[in-house]
């Protein structure tokens, strides 16, 4: 009991501290905690180097990356527990072809202030968040020992011969490139193969109809205020194309919405406080009051994931 209640001191100790310091010293105040976690799941070998290489990516996300402008006001125990993210879960924060996670901020409703007028107004907080990418999340997976492993994402255009369904219960899917593919053939699908850890194959298509609702809820997020027409206006991400079916989507993007989806119908991985998935906020419910103001205002969405044929996802 006595040792419980010293560590229990230690920790207030260290969460009053951080109230106290900058965000840039709060990774050597979580250092303790840090090792000591990763090195429970993961082995002390490596703990060290693993915090010194995530110390330094984090600070430099923090002085340097998309959302330093909105990380300088989030709340110091969001900084925290988000660094100590990384070692719950062994991810790295690590820019790449297949980055399993960044670091962003997010504004959050904590409760509300009755104005002059009478009326309740909403108080927002902004909160450091670490978001898994689908790149990351396979990792989890394999990890939970729910799959084993998952094909690269393959584009289907509508020239190309595809059947996606089920025979005897199971998914079933085929698939014919067409070769050469027609000038001006349009994009319809993209679909991942997944292996699971009972050898068994799963697959997961994002068709026309998905795309067009994840633009749409892209327009919501990322929607700004127009003073002079008075009203929100959706901003669908650049990368979704121009035309109404879809079609015209970047399919670098496309394949890493696929990849981020993928995994939609599985069960839920419990991945501890500071994180979230990625494939969680793109269909997060959406409160403008959350938006920036202009489109000047809105940083990058994260990490775009450039991804190409040859990515070993199976390897």
């Amino acid at each position: 009991m006595v040792g419980n209640q010293k560590q229990v001191n230690a920790m207030n100790n260290i969460l009053e501290t951080i109230k106290t310091v900058s965000h840039e010293q709060i990774p050597d105040l979580a250092h303790d905690k840090f090792v000591q976690v990763y090195s429970q799941k993961f082995g002390a070998e490596k703990a060290e180097a693993f915090f010194e290489e995530q110390k330094n990516l984090f600070i430099n996300e923090l002085t340097y990356g998309s959302y330093k402008d909105l990380l300088k006001n989030a709340d110091a125990m969001s900084i925290y527990f988000a660094f100590l993210f990384l070692a719950i879960n062994g991810l790295s924060i690590e820019k790449g072809n297949t980055t399993t996670c960044y670091l962003e901020c997010k504004r959050v409703k904590i409760g509300e202030n009755q104005g002059k007028d009478g009326k309740n107004y909403p108080v927002y907080q902004s909160n450091a968040v670490i978001t898994v990418t689908g790149y990351g999340e396979i990792i989890l997976r394999q990890r939970a020992k729910q799959i084993r492993s998952v094909d690269s994402p393959k584009v289907v255009y509508d020239c190309d011969t595809f059947r996606y369904g089920e025979s005897d219960g199971r998914p079933t899917l085929t698939w014919e490139k067409c070769l050469p593919r027609p000038q001006g053939s349009r994009v319809i699908a993209c679909y991942v193969r997944i292996i699971k850890n009972d050898g068994s194959v799963d697959y997961f298509v994002l068709d026309t109809d998905e795309i067009l609702r994840l633009k749409q809820y892209s327009g919501k997020a990322n929607a700004y205020w127009d003073n002079n027409a008075r009203v929100m206006v959706p901003r669908p991400n650049a990368l979704y194309g121009k035309a109404d079916d879809g079609s015209d989507i970047d399919t670098g993007f496309l394949k890493s919405k696929t990849v981020k989806h993928a995994f939609k119908g599985y069960p839920k991985l419990s991945i501890g406080a500071g994180g979230a998935f990625e494939s969680d906020k793109d269909l997060d419910p959406v409160d403008n009051a959350n938006v920036p103001a202009t489109p000047e205002e809105a940083p990058a969405n994260g990490v775009q994931v450039n991804t190409d044929e040859s990515d070993p996802f199976n390897q």
